[in-house]
């Protein structure tokens, strides 16, 4: 019985967290671009 606990693993939870990461890289690319098509240096 021990053995099947510690087997578990949460493929949902990393799964959302895969989806969050790529959401953040998408919105921030999308800013990068709209900053560099508006001339602004950094």
């Amino acid at each position: 019985m021990s053995d099947k606990n510690q087997e578990f693993h949460p493929k949902g939870t990393l799964t959302i967290l895969i989806i969050f990461v790529l959401t953040l890289i998408l919105l921030w690319g999308s800013v990068y671009l709209i900053l560099l098509n508006r001339g602004v240096t950094i």
